[in-house]
């Protein structure tokens, strides 16, 4: 059976180009006819790698000791990140490629699902922009639906392409430059799994499946992850193959202490390193006197730290030459050396693009329409250069946000090298939910929250039909659902209907001293037609129907009203940024334009257009966004609701939330960050830095000025400057901020929330 497996994203964050897959492909179908058997006289030697994570990024280092020693490998037998290493060298990697791709690698992206933001779909950005970045629930009959692994693996199966070349199904991995075996354990039955056929890509990937935060690998039919559980260290597997000698590399295993486990993910955690550290004593015992052990000192360093494993490298080889005198006995003559080296590790030939085809293969969708998938298919295919075909379908297909996995696998037919590009539906699909979340305080009593969730239900009809609604608790209210059905095939065109509520009590000021709140409410019913370009912009025209309600909650009687109005709107809007919290790079503009019309009778005639712009620029560990926006109601008078807002943090920082509402608002920005210390995968990063801002402000609506019959609206204009300056936490649910904010005329207000600003 041919396992799939993934082709995405290069360890830059680039898809390996065309070229090189076919490359690979070469080496890999024409490559099986070497000689295997070991010369005469010299006892069948094995390599045996442990598994251990990051820190198994000291294997290459032996390696590396192993070549300049001239000591030819008969066999390799790795589990979990040895079962990396090894295959990606009997493969034909050099210890070189190895060392740069951990060095070179953005393990952000290789450890994630997700790519680079630039190749996100355009509602993963929409998602992230309102907040709701939980991890995506399935829904269905049955309730939650979860995946298989806190990581589905796409973006690893990538890297893993890079090191092994593209999945080749194999009657045997004997039949590789130096049989390999990988172990796994079936999560079903518990018992070890020894891979020796199929796709070393899929072999691999189920070896280093750790449980619960990788998903289970599925290979004919069986579900498997990582072989430490049962067989970290394959010593009785290397026998089997026939091994006389065995050179052996244990990672070790170091337990937490007890402040480390007192987490379920810390308790998860000491349970695998428990029971790896029992089986690997297991197998030491089995060593014989000619047999040689390397054991790297790798301390207490992390099996989660891949963004240094490659520091790990220099470790593995100093442990390799302190047991060289011993490995010295297993090298060959110089002359039998470079022989063994061109037979067992020869250079990967080069065949032309045009000999390879590539295919769409869609037989395994149930509720995605093959039509839409092959129409999104054809758009690549009629435009893309043809080294460049693999890359760009891969992400247009994993944009649509319908497949967990686009997969590839290899064919060879009566000549004719094919490559198979396979999506997969999400198992946890059709039907996703998400969450999200704003808490702050200005540590001086007054405290904020917000909670959101977005519920997408798709593929409602064969066309794509697609509900969508998102609900907004806290400071600010609201509900919206709205039905989208694609247009074409490929689901560039969208039409809707929707239906928007929103709810939030702001502030009158009277002399700068707030004097009243007020609740301020908007009902609102509309059609449109969005069109979605790449997955970088959108533009979107709707006409819309509007009920507006505002009424006095405290304070001072300022007026009470219902107004109506009808309104078409026309917005166009661009993000290219390569992060939405801590952006370094890219571009982020929006512009758009709404009127409503009093030939509907409506109660509040106006106009409203604004202009927003965001550049971010960053090197090393500093980073810079500059950012402006204007809006303005070119004389009209907005609905409360409607007016354009100034205040909060980073948002004319020091004074409150909303605190300036006006017709007419132009704001300018530039932030600075410097980013501490990296973290992982919960902690993102550390931050610390800056803000200088200024607004001006014209007709305030939230302003009044006291006549002798009551109060006016304050027609002054004002320009106001403020700024900031914060630490910062880069959190798998938001940055969390604790900052303090400086504002015009001496307004200062401290600041600790969670959520963008």
């Amino acid at each position: 059976m041919s396992a799939p497996v993934v082709y995405l994203q290069h360890s830059r964050t680039r898809v390996v180009p065309l070229a090189l897959l076919i490359a690979l492909l070469s080496a890999s179908l024409g490559g099986s006819t070497r000689a295997q058997a070991t010369e005469a006289g010299r006892p069948k030697t094995c390599l045996v790698l442990s598994g251990g994570g990051a820190r198994g990024a000291a294997h290459v280092g032996v390696l590396k000791v192993l070549e300049d020693l001239r000591v030819p490998i008969d066999c390799v037998v790795g589990t979990s990140m040895g079962s990396i290493v090894g295959a990606s060298y009997v493969s034909g990697t050099t210890t070189a490629e190895m060392e740069d791709a951990l060095r070179t690698a953005n393990w952000d992206i290789v450890l994630g699902d997700e790519p680079a933001r630039a190749q996100r779909s355009w509602r993963s950005k929409e998602l992230e922009r309102e907040r709701a970045i939980s991890a995506e629930i399935g829904v269905g009959a049955g309730g939650a639906l979860l995946p298989g692994g806190a990581v589905i693996g796409q973006q690893l199966e990538g890297f893993l392409q890079l090191l092994l070349g593209p999945p080749v199904t194999r009657a045997t991995f004997d039949e590789l430059p130096i049989p390999f075996r990988a172990i796994a354990t079936d999560i079903t039955t518990g018992k070890m799994v020894v891979l020796d056929k199929g796709s070393l890509n899929a072999a691999v990937r189920a070896s280093m499946s750790v449980p619960g935060a990788f998903a289970p690998q599925e290979i004919e039919g069986r579900l498997l992850v990582d072989g430490g559980l049962v067989r970290n260290l394959g010593i009785d597997i290397a026998r089997s193959m026939g091994a006389r000698r065995i050179i052996a590399v244990n990672l070790g295993t170091t337990l937490m202490p007890r402040e480390q486990v007192e987490s379920l993910v810390g308790v998860t955690s000491q349970m695998i390193n428990i029971l790896t550290d029992q089986n690997v004593n297991t197998s030491l015992a089995e060593l014989r006197p000619d047999d040689v052990l390397v054991t790297p000192e790798l301390g207490d360093y992390s099996a989660a730290n891949f963004k240094d494993a490659w520091t790990t490298v220099e470790i593995g080889e100093r442990a390799a030459r302190q047991v060289a005198d011993r490995l010295a006995r297993f090298a060959a003559p110089e002359a039998e050396w470079q022989a063994w080296r061109a037979a067992h590790l020869p250079p990967r030939n080069v065949v032309a693009p045009e000999s390879v085809a590539v295919r769409l293969d869609t037989s395994g969708l149930k509720h995605v329409d093959p039509a839409s998938v092959e129409a999104v298919f054809a758009a690549v295919r009629d435009t893309a250069p043809a080294t460049e075909l693999v890359e760009r379908a891969v992400e247009a297909l994993y944009a649509t946000d319908d497949f967990q996995q686009v997969t590839l696998r290899t064919e060879s037919r009566a000549g004719q090298d094919s490559v198979i590009i396979e999506p997969k539906e999400k198992s946890w699909g059709p039907n996703y939910l998400r969450f999200g979340t704003s808490l702050s305080t200005d540590l001086e009593g007054e405290s904020g929250f917000n909670l959101y969730s977005d519920l997408r239900v798709t593929w409602l009809n064969r066309k794509g039909l697609e509900w969508r609604s998102s609900v907004a608790v806290g400071d600010v209210m609201g509900v919206r659902s709205e039905l989208l059905q694609p247009v074409d095939l490929q689901r560039q065109w969208l039409g809707s209907v929707y239906v928007d509520a929103r709810r939030r009590v702001d502030t009158l000021y009277l002399d700068d001293e707030a004097v009243a709140t007020y609740r301020n409410s908007v009902l609102r019913t509309g059609v449109g037609v969005r069109s979605r370009f790449f997955t970088d912009s959108e533009v979107l025209f709707a006409v819309q129907r509007s009920w507006y309600d505002l009424r006095r909650q405290s304070g001072i009687d300022y007026g009470t009203n219902t107004q109506t109005g009808t309104a078409a709107l026309l917005r166009y809007t661009v993000d290219r940024l390569d992060d939405w919290d801590f952006p370094r790079a890219g571009l982020f503009a929006s512009a758009s334009y709404e009127q409503s019309f009093e030939a509907f009778g409506d109660d509040v005639p106006y106009r409203k257009g604004s202009v927003e712009l965001q550049q971010a620029f960053g090197r090393d560990r500093h980073s810079l966004a500059l950012s402006a926006r204007h809006g303005n109601a070119f004389g009209s008078t907005l609905p409360l609701v409607e007016a354009f807002t100034l205040g909060g943090f980073q948002n004319l920082s020091g004074f409150g939330e909303r605190q300036f509402q006006a017709n007419r608002v132009s704001f300018g920005r530039a932030v600075y960050a410097y980013q501490i210390g990296a973290g992982g995968a919960v902690v993102k990063g550390f931050y610390a830095g800056g803000s200088l801002e200024v607004g001006e402000v014209s007709e305030r609506l939230n302003v009044a000025s006291p006549t002798v019959n009551g109060f006016e609206i304050s027609r002054k204009r004002e320009w106001v400057t403020a700024g900031s300056a914060f630490l910062s936490t880069d959190t798998a649910l938001g940055p969390l901020y604790l900052a303090i904010g400086i504002g015009e005329g001496g307004e200062r207000t401290y600041y600790l929330f969670l959520g963008r600003p």
